[in-house]
């Protein structure tokens, strides 16, 4: 059995972080090993703790958008799951540059938070579809703005198809056993699409894929 993915909780309302602990105390994928209330908390736990997974509120004391940039900066390996009200296009923008991989908003029921973040956990990422809509009419604007087939077309046939996959949500390890490569593989290939689709992350570049064959199915319909 693999070992659990350490999870830290940041927020500065002590009973939402009492349930939350109390969502993945015995599910065996997550183990909460540290609690905090503030970006000094929350860098001082990475810090002590090394987790795989930082759960931070956006309104915490000291931002938790800033918290999650100084993480993701001197920490790149652990995964910054922002947990929040906010449905602010901005706010979900400026969380996805900070290196985030997952936008969680807290009405999310229990269930459904331990699936998202043990997925998150296995190297997924995670949009909340509410938030979700708003990024892709954001991201469907932006692509109107530049040449996408273009941008397509320095991708080489590989690229390509793992684009293709980007699109429909599939996970590292989902594109490796589908293209019968290894996972590895895959990373190296993602981050060379990320720099040729110059996108920022690979929930950017879903929404491009995504953008990019709803316009050719209109294309073939028209």
């Amino acid at each position: 059995m693999d070992k659990p993915a350490s999870l830290i909780i940041v927020d500065d309302h002590a009973l939402f972080r009492m349930g939350v602990a109390q969502t993945l105390a015995h599910n065996g994928e997550i183990k909460v090993v540290g609690e905090g209330s503030s970006k000094a908390d929350a860098i001082a736990l990475v810090e002590a703790l090394s987790p795989a997974i930082a759960l931070l509120d956006i309104s915490m004391p000291g931002g938790g958008m800033d918290a999650a940039r100084e993480i993701h900066g001197r920490w790149p390996a652990v995964k910054i799951v922002m947990l929040t009200v906010s449905e602010d296009e901005d706010d979900v923008l400026q969380a996805l540059e900070t290196g985030a991989a997952g936008y969680i908003l807290k009405g999310i029921g229990a269930p459904d938070l331990v699936a998202v973040l043990t997925a998150i956990g296995r190297g997924e990422t995670y949009l909340d579809p509410k938030v979700g809509a708003l990024l892709f009419n954001a991201i469907k604007a932006q692509s109107h703005q530049r040449d996408t087939s273009h941008l397509l077309q320095t991708l080489s046939p590989r690229e390509r198809e793992i684009f293709r996959l980007l699109g429909r949500g599939a996970s590292n390890p989902q594109i490796a056993a589908e293209m019968g490569i290894q996972v590895r593989t895959v990373k190296f290939h993602v981050s060379r699409i990320l720099v040729k689709m110059k996108v920022k992350n690979r929930i950017e570049a879903a929404l491009v894929a995504q953008h990019h064959r709803l316009a050719q199915r209109r294309g073939a319909v028209s």
